[in-house]
């Protein structure tokens, strides 16, 4: 199966951007008996015109860094297990048909809207007086002088119109030639702005009304394919922006009324079809203010809670069953609604602050990744030519230098890094893992390690070296695969063992 994940905004680009964190850490799609879904490909798309988007430029910078890490770990595999299990593709890179031109990328193409004022976009200047007129009513001036290079600055009319366009793009109909039955569709958008707001309904209305588009493919199956979306309400708050009222946060929640208005009467209403699935996600209790920026400096926001619970929803998604989304024929069912909440209503949340469910699918993967963070970081150099690394296949010393190595820990790794200490000085702020911290034992916030004899267990490099010793020792396995994948499953497989034997367990 492929999800296809359509990414649309800044949100978008930032939800995104936690769905790869975990997809590092091994968070994988369960099925609804717990088991990892089989042969699974997810193909993000990023929808944005605002190229200079510095949530965009990390986002694409992150997805690239975890395919060419992917790649050497299990090549072309869907199935991977352990760290940097999900396979994560672009459309071109599973492109059969070479008459459709496309880059290798995950950004979508809108190069017709992304070069022209919104103006010049509707031919305003050649309308006769009265269509000008009218289209003045419609829009303001600002939203009429809008460069949309830096995207629709909170205008979805503006975005309605423009994004109306990605039908006639490569990017669709590569989609729509690869797009088949069983496969999933999956979109993630905030609805308080202007680009995720209008393009989420755009896009479900252009693939719901395949069969009225020159030059699609499987019409039939696009028709009715399983469609669900991350609805992001609003969930941050602005600052600096006293002279410039383009975007204002005081009309997020007025927009978002609006929003849903319009979304109830054409994608989630009770007999509703179109969208399968609706998810729901915000926070009253607003992040730390980001500072207003309607493009013209790069939008850059800190990490946030809600990107990473926003992140779990494609998941959810991917691995429910197909009777909960079509009837027998094979057409979509109605809406279904989906809302989250936290177990605990803290302002510094841990792992325990989050449900049952939630801990279940990423607690231990999360920590199991964030010691091979601090493995890495702090203890792999010294045990090079010793215990594990002598056996076959060979870990030398020239492999910290190797463009793998490099790709994990210098950039990787500290996007990880990153990420988390973004998280945690925000609003709500996430305190998964101590800030600073490498001792193992100490390390995750709220959990402790057991107690021993005298005193706790011991978790550091020693303990991880001389499970991974053990582990390299018993198994044979090793000798045919790469020194890459050996490195990462063998500290995966002894991280489990160690979270068994040494941590309290919270779940």
């Amino acid at each position: 199966m492929r999800l296809f994940l359509f990414a649309i905004g800044g949100t978008g680009s930032r939800v995104l951007k936690s769905l790869v964190m975990l997809s590092a850490a091994g968070v994988r799609p369960l099925d609804e008996d717990g088991k990892p879904l089989k042969d699974l490909e997810i193909v993000p798309v990023i929808i944005d015109p605002h190229k200079a988007n510095e949530d965009l430029k990390r986002t694409e910078s992150l997805l690239n860094d975890y395919r060419d890490i992917r790649r050497k770990l299990y090549g072309n595999d869907p199935n991977g297990d352990g760290y940097f299990a999900n396979r994560i593709v672009t459309l071109r890179e599973i492109m059969s048909n070479s008459s459709v031109t496309l880059n290798d990328t995950f950004i979508f193409n809108l190069g017709a809207v992304e070069n022209a004022k919104f103006r010049e976009f509707i031919g305003y200047d050649t309308m006769n007086e009265a269509n000008q007129a009218l289209t003045s009513l419609l829009f303001a001036n600002y939203q009429l002088e809008n460069k949309m290079n830096i995207g629709f600055v909170g205008s979805p009319n503006i975005g309605s119109v423009a994004l109306n366009e990605i039908k006639d793009s490569n990017e669709f109909k590569a989609f729509s030639n690869i797009f088949r039955q069983g496969d999933r569709i999956f979109f993630i958008s905030s609805i308080f702005g202007g680009t995720g707001a209008s393009g989420f309904p755009i896009m479900v209305k252009n693939i719901r009304q395949a069969a009225n588009l020159e030059g699609i493919e499987n019409r039939d199956a696009l028709s009715r394919a399983p469609i669900a979306g991350l609805t992001v309400l609003p969930y941050f708050t602005l600052e600096g922006n006293k002279h410039d009222q383009r975007i204002a946060t005081s009309d997020f929640i007025v927009k978002t009324q609006s929003a849903l208005y319009y979304y109830k009467n054409t994608l989630t209403g009770d007999n509703d079809s179109n969208v399968n699935s609706i998810y729901y996600l915000g926070d009253p209790v607003r992040s730390k203010p980001y500072l207003y920026d309607p493009g013209e400096h790069g939008q850059r926001n800190n990490a946030h809670l809600i990107e990473l619970i926003g992140a779990l929803a494609p998941f959810h998604f991917a691995g429910m069953p197909d009777n909960k989304l079509s009837d027998p024929d094979g057409y979509p069912l109605p809406t279904t609604a989906y809302e989250y909440a936290l177990a605990k209503d803290d302002l510094t949340l841990n792992f325990l602050s989050l449900g049952h469910r939630t801990r279940q699918l990423i607690y231990e993967p999360m920590c199991s990744f964030h010691m091979l963070f601090l493995f890495l970081s702090t203890g792999f150099k010294d045990i090079i030519g010793q215990g594990f690394t002598e056996d076959e296949p060979k870990i030398k010393s020239d492999f910290l230098a190797s463009q793998f190595y490099r790709t994990l820990t210098d950039q990787f790794m500290l996007s990880y890094a990153q990420w988390l200490s973004e998280m945690n000085d925000n609003m709500r702020s996430v305190a998964l893992f101590k800030p600073g911290e490498i001792d193992m034992s100490r390390v995750i916030e709220g959990v402790s390690v057991k107690k021993a004899l005298f005193g706790h267990k011991k978790v550091d490099n020693d303990v991880f070296k001389s499970e991974m010793n053990k582990l390299s020792k018993d198994s044979a396995s090793y000798s045919d695969r790469s020194v890459e994948y050996k490195l990462l499953d063998l500290f995966n497989k002894a991280a489990h063992k160690v979270f068994v034997e040494r941590f309290e367990n919270i779940n």
